[in-house]
């Protein structure tokens, strides 16, 4: 039964090395700086608020109004922490790493 599958022109066509070798450029060159920009901005955020907080002792919506902020901040980091780890799972386990 398994005479009739020709397997190494099955493993030709699916080929994972060729495949990492035109996904790898990709991620490298443009998903990582852009997940590492939006980090940036997410520290950005974080650290606004803080500044906001510290800033606005006295007014307790202006403080609220920064804990808020803070808190998206903090809440970016983690997404995007979460999405390099994801990306480079993912990278991986196409590319038979």
């Amino acid at each position: 039964m398994f005479s009739l599958l020709n397997w190494k022109e099955a493993k030709a066509a699916v080929d994972l090395t060729a495949f990492g070798n035109v996904v790898d450029p990709i991620i490298a060159n443009i998903v990582y700086p852009v997940v590492a920009l939006m980090f940036g901005l997410a520290v950005l955020i974080f650290v606004w608020g803080v500044i906001q907080m510290i800033i606005n002792v006295a007014d307790t919506e202006a403080r609220k109004k920064g804990q808020y902020t803070i808190m998206y901040g903090t809440l970016g980091m983690f997404i995007m922490v979460s999405a390099w780890g994801i990306i480079y799972l993912i990278s991986n386990t196409i590319k038979g790493v």
